[in-house]
Formats: structure tokens, sequence, C-alpha cells
């Protein structure tokens, strides 16, 4: 009976260690989101498919920040908000694009810096923005150019 107490009790500090260790990581990651070295910007998009929250922001192809938020406007759009570090200052005219890792990985955000001599604020909207491409629509495109094309050549 005494070494089912001592499991018991055993058991129980492993759970509520573990229960702080999440609290901890997830603790870290909110910190981590509203530190004072970081900034925010938004992006509106018609379609931002496979965009998740967390989902990476790239410049030149090199991670820089991460996606905080997506939400649909007024006009059903997505308005996507990215943190970025305050070290990085883009111009006012940058592009943002939805882009894929490869043919089915995962979506981020691709920024395209313009050449103006006015920076963006935190808080700014980026104008240019460019929507994810959607792989379905343009295999069913590709097929139906490949039936077309069939339906032309066959002969009588």
């Amino acid at each position: 009976m005494n070494t089912e107490k001592k499991e018991l009790w055993a058991g129980i500090a492993a759970f509520f260690a573990a229960v702080f260790v999440f609290y901890l990581i997830g603790a870290s990651s909110i910190l981590r989101d509203h530190r004072a070295d970081t900034y925010y910007l938004k992006a509106r998009f018609n379609q931002a498919d496979g965009l998740i929250i967390g989902g990476q922001v790239r410049l030149a192809g090199i991670k820089i920040g991460e996606v905080v938020s997506e939400a649909l406007d007024d006009h059903y759009g997505v308005v996507v908000t990215f943190s970025l570090p305050q070290h990085i200052r883009l111009p006012d005219d940058t592009g943002a694009s939805v882009q894929s890792t490869s043919l089915i990985g995962s979506k981020y955000i691709e920024l395209l810096p313009g050449g103006s001599e006015d920076m963006l604020e935190p808080g700014d909207s980026i104008q240019f923005t460019e929507d994810s491409p959607n792989l379905e629509r343009l295999l069913d495109k590709v097929i139906a150019m490949a039936k077309a094309d069939r339906k032309k050549n066959k002969c009588p």
C-alpha cells in the first residue's frame, strides 16, 4: 500500500511538472510575440489559401518574421497581420506575395522591397499584394486545355 501512495504522488508531481513546463513554453511564445524589438504590419489578400498563423514571413528567402493573425475584412478579403524585427525597415512601396515552399508544401509570405525612400511605420498596411496560387484551379485549367487540344487534334 505504501508503494501505491508513492506512485500516486509521483504521478501527480509529474503531471503538475508537465503542466508547468507547457505553461512556461506558452508564456515564452506570448512574450516573444510582444517583445519591444518587434513591430507589426498588415497586408490584404483576396485569397490566402494554406497560410497559417505562425507561418513564416521571408525577405530574400530568409525568415524574418511570422504571421500573427488572419481576419476577413468587410469585402471578404483576408487581412494578414505579421511581425517583423525593429531593425528591418521596409520601403512603403514594398510588395507581399503568398508563396509555397514546394508543390504541396507550406505557404509563407515573401516580402519584395520597393525603391521608395519613405518607410512603412508600425501598423501600416502593404498596398501591393499577390494572392496565393490555387493549385486545384491551375490543374483544372491545364486539364481543360489538354482536353480541348485533344478534341481539336482528333481525326474525324
